[in-house]
């Protein structure tokens, strides 16, 4: 059987946990909780790195749309199994996206 390269979506996969597990190593869901300023200062700068990166692999890897909503999917839903709150989940997923729409 034939597998269509744009269906293969393994790699990325990997690719959309490994931010998703960079983040909770450097933010874990406990930290969550915090609210000063130091702490969002930390979330904003890890966001701008793992969407850095995730620019990068779209470079890299020409991701279309089909991709794209898959590796904010596969981010979104690791960070709920890790334990984060919806509606940070939200937010960083949101972030992710919307940076690889304009880019």
């Amino acid at each position: 059987m034939v597998k269509l390269k744009f269906l293969d979506t393994q790699e990325l996969e990997e690719f959309a946990l490994g931010l998703a597990m960079d983040l909770a190593r450097r933010f874990p869901p406990a930290s969550e909780t915090r609210t000063d300023p130091g702490a969002k200062h930390q979330v904003k700068v890890i966001l701008e790195g793992l969407t850095a990166r995730a620019v990068r692999y779209h470079e890299q890897h020409k991701l279309g749309v089909y991709k794209k909503a898959k590796l904010g999917n596969v981010f979104q839903w690791k960070l709920k199994e890790l334990g984060y709150s919806s509606e940070f989940v939200e937010r960083v997923t949101k972030e992710l996206v919307t940076r690889l729409a304009v880019k």
